[in-house]
Order: structure tokens, then sequence, then C-alpha cells
């Protein structure tokens, strides 16, 4: 049957040579708390290899969604004319904050990149992905239509299987993907309820959710729309992956991530679905870990992935087990030692360099649940899997092209702008993608 041979591939973000730290998220408190520090690019790409490598190690299906281009001259040209190096320079001179903004390397965190929708839960059989418009911020904004295009060509051969454009953009519309969608099931293969999480005034609407939705072909028994908890937001929750993390039939969330109403609804939609299955729902209240130290503890922006032995492992960030004296790590190991839930080993990684920017284990995965036949298609028609050889080109290309450090005056190189578009074009060779 279709739904028996559904698998989890986790797409990861690759990071850019301009990989910075210019606070460009001022609602993200690593992010401006890092502005104008000395970032290490070579050294945020090999800490990615290292969790790619972990993933394939825990059994998972990984992919790679390679950087864009950057800086991302058109936006430049709004302002700046002349050849390339001279628009750079200019932009250098004369307005530093926007070429910040069209140097970053963003897009490295995938979970902003789509939303996926597997065929066993769509009401015509596909699979749908919906890349985010990232309409709230203009660093990010700018990623749309480039993640639009890639992800529209790995996906160009895979059957029954539809790439949508992103939601229409506007100031009532923004979606930032699936960093604020959550899909709970007995196993990958079943269908799965679909949580879209939204703020009012925040990186995530109502409506662009609804629209998904929609797009999508998701039955009204199979979504709910759960607000953020106002309070949470203002503590620095700007996305549902700060304060909640889940997978399969495991949800594990702070006490405050929402309305105590909406965690017995969720519970209901799940039950409703799937009668006599149970949801493992695990919270923490305030007095164990606030939000605040939740946030800057990264604890909940961790994966959690099925093992092939039918177990769960979660990946967290180091920083949850070092910050507020192992308080985090503490509560991890407490849900580890639990008998309700099937998660039996915590793994701490170093990935500092995307931490400094906001970004952990969870910023940095795309989930697409596949069949094997759409898996073979996409492979068939590019080469984005990370095997060795795609592995080891990536390696190579961190020495070729990747500063060790780098400040935001930097950016102002032209240099560094040559170096990316040498990189994309060995990318784009090596994956049989169209990256310039």
């Amino acid at each position: 049957m279709l739904n028996d041979s559904i698998q989890e591939v986790i797409f990861v973000g690759w990071p850019g040579p301009t990989h910075h730290y210019g606070g460009l998220s001022g609602d993200n408190v690593a992010a401006t708390a890092s502005r104008g520090d000395i970032s290490h690019p070579a050294q945020a790409a090999r800490q990615t290899l290292e969790l790619i490598r972990l993933l394939q190690s825990l059994g998972q299906t990984v992919a790679v969604l390679p950087p864009q281009l950057r800086p991302h001259l058109p936006l430049l040209r709004e302002h700046f004319a002349g050849a390339d190096d001279e628009v750079i320079r200019q932009a250098a001179r004369e307005k530093p904050e926007l070429l910040e903004k069209a140097a970053s390397s963003s897009a490295m965190w995938t979970a902003n990149a789509a939303t996926a929708t597997p065929a066993v839960d769509s009401a015509d059989g596909m699979l749908h992905i919906t890349p985010a418009n990232l309409f709230t911020h203009l660093h990010r904004r700018i990623e749309a239509a480039d993640t639009y295009r890639v992800l529209a060509a790995i996906f160009r051969e895979v059957p029954r299987s539809i790439v949508h454009p992103p939601p229409a953009a506007g100031e009532g519309s923004p979606d930032e993907g699936a960093a604020n969608h959550m899909r709970l099931s007995p196993r990958h293969a079943d269908k799965g309820l679909h949580i879209f999480v939204y703020g009012e005034n925040g990186r995530q609407s109502l409506s662009a959710s609804q629209v998904i939705k929609t797009e999508h072909e998701i039955p009204d028994a199979e979504a709910l729309f759960i607000r953020q908890n106002p309070e949470a937001v203002r503590q620095g929750v700007f996305h549902n992956d700060v304060i909640a993390v889940s997978n399969a039939h495991v949800l594990i969330a702070h006490e405050r991530a929402y309305a105590r109403a909406d965690f017995s609804r969720i519970a209901q939609a799940y039950t409703a679905l799937h009668p006599g299955k149970e949801l493992a729902m695990i919270t923490i209240g305030e007095e164990a870990l606030s939000v605040e130290e939740a946030v800057r503890a990264y604890v909940f922006n961790s994966q959690i992935v099925t093992t092939p032995n039918g177990m769960m492992a979660m990946i967290a960030p180091m920083e949850t087990k070092t910050l507020y004296g192992g308080k985090a790590a503490a509560f991890l190991e407490r849900v580890r030692a639990g008998s309700d839930n099937p998660i039996d080993e915590v793994h701490y990684v170093d990935l500092r360099q995307s931490m400094k920017n906001g970004g952990g284990p969870a910023c940095l995965r795309l989930r697409v649940p596949m069949t094997a036949a759409q898996v073979a298609a996409m492979q068939h028609g590019t080469r984005v899997l990370a095997d060795e050889a795609l592995l080891s080109a990536l390696e190579k290309n961190i020495e070729k092209y990747y500063p060790e450090a780098l400040s935001p005056q930097d950016l102002g190189n032209p240099e560094l702008y040559h170096g990316c578009k040498a990189l994309l074009a060995e990318l784009s060779a090596a994956m049989g993608l169209p990256l310039l």
C-alpha cells in the first residue's frame, strides 16, 4: 500500500559563505545579542556536516538544500547602479545595514523554507509543498523566489507531487513555513493531524495557514489552528518550534506555549482521528523551566527522529546541556527516562555558529514525508540526497570558498560575492540544480 512505504526525508539547510551576525531579526534574542560579532562561516558549515552525519547514523534519509547567491544583487540594485563589484562597494559605503540584509545566509534555516503535506493526508493523494513567503523580514523575504525555484527543480520528476508558489505576500498574510507547523500520527505512514500555529501580528498569520490547509487539500478533521500564547511571544517565542517539538505521536511543549484549552483540543482531535491510539503529550511547567530559559537554551528547538528500531532519538543543541545549570537537560533526561514515550536517546550537538543567530537543530531541517518511489524519482532527477559523494564535495567546498572568520564589514568585499557565485556553480553541477 502507498502509505506503508512513506518515509521522512530530512532536508538540511547548508550555510553560505556570507554567514554573519547582523542581528537582522529584532524578535530573535540570540540574533540581537550577537549583532556585530565575528562569525565563522567555515565552522558553521563543518558543524552542519556533523549534524548530517549524526542524522545518518540514526538511520535517517537526509537531503541537502543548498545556499542562495549572496549578496542578493537585485535588492541592492533597487538603490545602486553599475557593475556588480561597484554596487556592492557602494552599498557598503552608503547603506551597510541594507548590505547586511542582502548578504544574509538565513536560507540555511530550512524549517522556514516550506510546509509539506504527504500524499496519505491530502484528499487528492498528492504530496504538497508550499514555500514560505517570509514576508515579515526583508532579509528572509528575498529567499522566497529562489526557494520556490529550487524546490520545484528538486521535485520536478517526483510522481504525485506539486510545489505551489509561496502564499501571496502582504502585511496581513506572512508565512514562515514548517517552523509553525506540526504533524502528529502513530507512524509517519499513517494519516496525520496537522497543527498550524499562528500569532496575532506575528510572523505566522492565520490566513496564510488557512491557505496552505486548503491548497494541500487537508480535510477539516485533520487540521487544527492554534494561536500562540501572546505572553510567550513577548518573551521571545518568535516561532512555534522555539516552544514545542513533535515527532509521530509525541508532542513536547512548554505549558505556556498555547492556551490550556488548546492542549485538550489537540488531544481530542488526535483521538478522533486515531481511536485507541495514544498521544504522548509532555509539558514542562514555568516553575521547572521558564519561557525565557527555554528560549535561551533552545530545548524545544531540538529534533526528534524515529530510528530504524522503532524508538526515537532527540537531537538537542549543546546550550540545552550547559545553560542555567543544566535545567533544560534535566528535563530532557526525565523525558528520556519516562515510560510514556518512546524517546530513548538524547544527543547534544555543537551548532554554535547557527545558534548565535537563533537557529538550533530544528531550524536547520525541513521534514518531507515521501514514498520510496518518490524518493527514488527525486534522486533520479537531482543529486540532493546526502551520500558520501555529495558530502565529500561539500567538505572540499568549505576549504575553497568559506572564510574562517567574517565581520559585517567584510561583506563589502566583492570577492566574497564571487566566491559564493563560484561555489553555487560547482553545487549546480554536483547536485543537478539551477542555482544561478
